[in-house]
């Protein structure tokens, strides 16, 4: 019965997509096994794709008392795995995905114990098999990547020009004057590789999340919630550190900006290697003036994507590495560096649903 409860559950996580498929592999049911207890397992593969209240789920799905239900989901809450808010009045809940979602949860908290180093190794062994079969699987893609990036890079706003007009998205400013809520937690790239001995000296305590998914990390003891000017301040803190802005790929609103190293955020490796791209470059790109240059080389050092090198009395860009984030240019003593639009920028979805279905539809394209 355990056996067949995660199965199914590997079903069910498999038709909400993500970034890395679900393998049915001796390392998935593994992690699985960690994560979830049989019984759990049961009811999480029956939940919906879309939020349910413990009474429909019990009444219409499951045939199951109430009261057992609740206490499941309130633990899978608990845990990192579930996702509780309020709709119309009522407490709802929504299995999440492995990643984002499942994975990011587990290493938010910056526990370190036993069981969140092997949670660490669990999912490094699962990551390693997925992403052995996207490679193999993008080299018979014609065209490269089907992939679909879950997140996108956010310019440091203060270098973005004032006489270029932008898109409200691109102004991390909106986001924060907008949001209800907001939390700060661990890193949890930069934990994960702490827990598996290969620790950052960038900060951790500078992630960030919004709305009611702030609300959520706030109750169950995932981070805190800050004040608006404490937002501010954590960028502040971020863009000094040299982190990259990353934020959800969606438009109108934002649920987590993360400020990211590339040594060990998923998301700037992915684009540096540019064979699985979790993440797309911002709007903006950094451009060179030679006559103003000094080549100092401090922008080069600054670079987290090697998207800049010195050639003798200036510097050089490379196209198509420069992710547009902005940090280059904070250091620049001589304002050779500017940002430019993009040509041809992508425009991220207008909310979850829609990254949602496209994250969907674009692991359907890999598992073809």
């Amino acid at each position: 019965m355990a056996e067949s409860a995660y199965e199914e559950l590997a079903d069910a996580l498999s038709l909400r997509g993500g970034t890395l498929p679900v393998l049915k592999c001796k390392e998935f049911f593994a992690l699985l096994q960690e994560l979830f207890t049989p019984e759990e397992a049961e009811l999480a593969a029956m939940m919906p794709l879309g939020p349910v209240s413990v009474e429909a789920f019990a009444r219409e799905i499951a045939g199951s008392d109430t009261e057992k239900v609740e206490n499941i989901f309130e633990a899978l809450a608990d845990k990192g795995i579930v996702f509780a808010t309020e709709k119309d009045g009522a407490r709802v809940y929504t299995l999440m995905l492995i990643l984002p979602g499942i994975f990011e949860m587990q290493f938010m908290k910056g526990e370190v114990s036993e069981r969140a180093r092997k949670l660490a190794r669990l999912f490094d062994d699962y990551f390693a098999v997925a992403g052995e079969m996207m490679k193999k699987q993008v080299k018979r893609t014609p065209g490269g990547s089907p992939g679909f990036p879950f997140a996108r890079v956010i310019t440091v706003e203060q270098e973005i020009p004032t006489d270029i007009t932008i898109h409200p998205y691109d102004r991390v400013s909106m986001y924060i004057d907008q949001a209800e809520y907001i939390a700060v937690s661990v890193c949890y790239c930069r934990h994960h590789g702490e827990l598996l001995q290969n620790p950052c000296d960038k900060p951790k305590d500078v992630c960030m999340t919004f709305g009611p998914q702030a609300k959520y990390v706030a109750e169950r003891g995932f981070g805190r919630l800050i004040s608006k000017e404490e937002a501010r301040q954590v960028l502040d803190r971020s863009e000094e550190a040299g982190l990259i802005h990353c934020s959800s790929n969606t438009g109108g609103y934002v649920s987590f900006i993360c400020n990211c190293c590339a040594c060990h955020c998923g998301i700037i490796r992915s684009i540096k290697s540019g064979i699985i791209p979790m993440g797309a470059v911002s709007s903006f790109m950094v451009m060179v003036d030679e006559d103003e240059c000094s080549a100092c080389g401090l922008c080069v050092d600054r670079c987290q994507m090697e998207a800049l090198s010195l050639n003798g009395d200036s510097v050089v860009r490379n196209a198509e590495r420069c992710i547009g984030c902005g940090l280059c240019i904070s250091v620049c003593p001589t304002g050779a560096l500017k940002l430019e639009l993009r040509r041809g920028a992508l425009v991220p979805p207008q909310n979850q649903r829609e990254l949602r279905l496209s994250l969907m539809s674009a692991m359907q394209q890999i598992k073809r």
